[in-house]
């Protein structure tokens, strides 16, 4: 750090990007808007790139110049959005001088950025998870259009062999029948591409994480697919100091308030910036809740307890992090206990 003599801010946007130099005293050396490509911000920034320190917002545009500037050998930091936005309020014009500022200071809040390994696992995961979702809603779509126009379906589950067999009798060629067999057609083809996502990402997963994939599926309530869930946004597991960091990272205990001295009980966060964690643990707590095991035990006594099913998932879910830390960080898998 001691030939690091200039702080480089850049507020990344999907066309534009704003970008601030600054020395070591803090002063403003250059400063201007380009477009977020690298071979225009270089030429702009080469007299100080070799002895600065670069610093940017994480952002739906920022990871293509982030990794750039890093393959280049140059020192760039991620800031936490989160904790910048607790910090700063939100000026596009002024970003770009903050970032540099408080690179400067030393008091820039940084995020954690993964291999590409492990990025390209999370796309999949989020790409697999939207392609649910919208099956989910086609589901519904279906189900609602029956119901309106009256068509009564065999009392079984929904979507099952024999519910799809009575609706292939309703696909004929009026227009209520066109309608539904285009949004079955829909349907069928979410269907297997989801199916087929699934196989991929297992596969990629199992490639790369072998280890960490068996450890995970030794955990009871883990199928074939959660593991993958949980090591993309988990992996490595060297980055969180304690099972309790590991928790609030993926949002199953309760955020306390403290007001000198009080402290008021706080609540479990309605939104998380790993969703898609909370959701696989959330999935696997429920898994176990129908099993006769001593976490499913301990599911069914919350359950009673509060009269609330989703107190139980989330409390599940809070000591299902607690062993994924345990046989992540040891290396053994996972010994249920009846």
């Amino acid at each position: 750090m001691k030939d690091i003599k200039y702080f480089i801010g850049l507020d990344v946007h999907k066309e534009r990007t704003s970008y601030c130099v600054r020395d070591k005293l803090g002063n403003i050396l250059t400063e201007a808007e380009t477009a977020t490509l690298y071979s225009e911000l270089e030429p702009r920034l080469k007299p100080y790139l070799a002895y600065s320190l670069i610093a940017l917002e994480a952002s739906t545009s920022y990871y293509t110049l982030y990794q750039t500037f890093l393959k280049k050998g140059y020192r760039i930091k991620v800031a936490n959005t989160i904790q910048l936005r607790q910090l700063i309020a939100k000026n596009d014009k002024l970003d770009a001088q903050r970032l540099s500022e408080m690179l400067r200071l030393g008091t820039l809040p940084c995020s954690y950025i993964p291999e590409e390994r492990i990025q390209h696992l999370r796309s999949m995961v989020q790409m697999r998870h939207a392609l649910m979702q919208e099956k989910v809603r086609c589901n519904n779509r279906i189900q609602a259009f029956l119901d309106r126009n009256g068509v009564v379906m065999p009392p079984v589950k929904a979507f099952s062999k024999k519910w799809k067999h009575a609706l292939m009798q309703h696909l004929g060629t009026g227009t209520v029948g066109m309608e539904l067999r285009y949004e079955y057609n829909h349907y069928v083809y979410l269907e297997k591409t989801n199916e087929q996502a699934d196989q991929e990402i297992i596969g990629y997963t199992k490639t790369y994480w072998k280890v960490e994939y068996n450890l995970l599926r030794s955990i009871t309530g883990f199928g074939v697919l959660l593991p993958c869930y949980v090591i993309a946004f988990v992996h490595p597991i060297e980055r969180f100091l304690s099972n309790r960091k590991l928790r609030r990272y993926a949002g199953v205990i309760p955020l306390s308030k403290e007001s000198g001295d009080t402290t008021s009980p706080g609540r479990i966060p309605k939104t998380t910036s790993k969703a898609l964690l909370r959701w696989a643990l959330v999935q696997a707590a429920n898994t176990i809740g129908k099993t006769n095991t001593r976490l499913g035990r301990y599911y069914r006594r919350k359950k009673n307890q509060k009269k609330k099913s989703g107190i139980a998932k989330i409390a599940v879910a809070s000591t299902l992090v607690d062993i994924i830390y345990k046989v992540l960080t040891t290396k053994k898998p996972y010994v249920s206990t009846c």
